[in-house]
């Protein structure tokens, strides 16, 4: 009896009919998490890319502008980004003219426009100091355009990628009228 129970078991440990259908069993959830895993972070990745691109495009669309601005003008150029990064998410602006004074070495805030004063209040010269770092070196009296967009992401799916909210830096000088007036 002993004999026959250890061929049977010998039988069994060589058998290997229906093993790919274990395997696959075992394998299926890595592979269906990998694809979404990747799918998530393809996506992350567009969608930051996207966002770059557009707060540059808005940039640029600014710097080109030959009228004084006014806060009509900048919530249509958040319309533009919001078209551009075509997310149902929150997006949000803050745009602001700049001018450097090289007697006392300092950026002054001409003017600063938000489209969300609780997350992105306008810069005053004070808070525009926290960002002195990020600012380019300037001649006397030369003026840029710093534009920052935010715009939340939410993946599809939970792979470790948590809700985040993308933000844009972008510094531009103006083309046809430095300072850019506002109206």
């Amino acid at each position: 009896m002993r004999n026959a129970i250890a061929h049977r078991l010998r039988r069994f440990r060589q058998e290997e009919g229906g093993i790919i259908s274990v395997e696959a069993i075992l394998v299926m959830p890595l592979l269906l998490w990998v694809f979404m895993a990747m799918f998530v972070y393809w996506d992350a990745f567009r969608a930051q890319n996207t966002s770059v691109k557009a707060t540059y495009v808005v940039a640029d669309m600014i710097s080109r502008e030959n009228n004084a601005v006014n806060t009509a003008f900048i919530n249509g150029m958040h319309q533009v980004f919001r078209y551009m990064v075509n997310t149902p998410e929150q997006t949000w602006m803050r745009v602001t003219s700049v001018q450097f004074n090289a007697g006392t070495n300092t950026y002054n805030v001409l003017w600063s426009r938000t489209t969300n004063a609780t997350r992105a209040p306008a810069y005053t010269t004070a808070t525009l100091a926290t960002q002195r770092d990020r600012l380019p070196i300037l001649a006397n009296a030369d003026t840029v355009i710093v534009v920052e967009t935010w715009r939340r992401f939410s993946p599809a799916f939970w792979v470790g990628l948590q809700r985040r909210t993308m933000y844009e830096f972008t510094v531009v000088r103006p083309r046809f009228l430095s300072p850019l007036p506002i109206s």
